[in-house]
């Protein structure tokens, strides 16, 4: 299998899997035999051109599905937040006013952030040893204060950026996360830079 049909079937995959869809359920939507599906994602054989092209389509449509719910979580969100799904990030929702006056969030929507980050989250992001422990369940999250997590975000005067990172373990094994970012008044904040990290022990410990 060349290296195009390679990815192709691993984002069949994925979706797959993601959507918690069986290969069966693959095969009755692609109009093809369940053993074909099976044999496609063990490499033991490759999807004829009829194939691909219903594949194509299938991943096609389901992109534009997942861009519509994209979209009606930017118009009904309060605040901003961001989807994981394994290490990629993706911008998920903001507020009405921010996704419509923000060409920058605009332009990212359903796009990977990543390259987009800096400072202090950036380190969270590539501190594997805090992620490991996130999606293990070890720790219940991370939050984050300080300016701009982002390029694109400004921070007013006087203010600073909270962003809460979790992770919880979804249906079919999925881990899933987001973070959660809102604006506080500096002096309510209990540092002016830097991260709190908030394991389940403290949590759960009686007041």
């Amino acid at each position: 299998m060349n290296v195009i049909l390679s990815e192709l079937i691993r984002q069949l995959r994925e979706y797959r899997l993601k959507a918690g869809l069986t290969q069966g359920d693959i095969a009755w939507k692609l109009g093809f035999s369940l053993p074909a599906v099976s044999r496609w994602e063990r490499g033991i054989c490759t999807p004829d051109l009829r194939a691909i092209g219903a594949i194509v389509d299938f991943l096609r449509r389901a992109d534009a599905h997942a861009e519509k719910v994209l979209l009606r979580s930017i118009l009904a969100a309060r605040d901003s937040r961001n989807l994981w799904e394994g290490d990629n990030i993706r911008y998920l929702a903001g507020s009405r006013q921010e996704f419509l006056e923000t060409p920058e969030m605009r332009a990212m929507l359903g796009k990977s952030i990543r390259r987009y980050i800096t400072g202090h989250y950036r380190d969270f992001i590539e501190d594997p040893a805090i992620v490991s422990s996130l999606k293990a369940g070890d720790l219940a999250s991370v939050d984050f204060y300080g300016g701009a997590a982002m390029s694109v975000t400004s921070i007013p005067d006087g203010f600073v950026q909270l962003k809460r990172v979790s992770f919880q373990l979804e249906a079919q094994g999925l881990v899933r996360g987001d973070t959660y970012s809102v604006l506080i008044p500096q002096a309510e904040a209990p540092m002016a830079e830097g991260r709190v990290i908030h394991n389940w022990d403290m949590l759960l410990r009686p007041l």
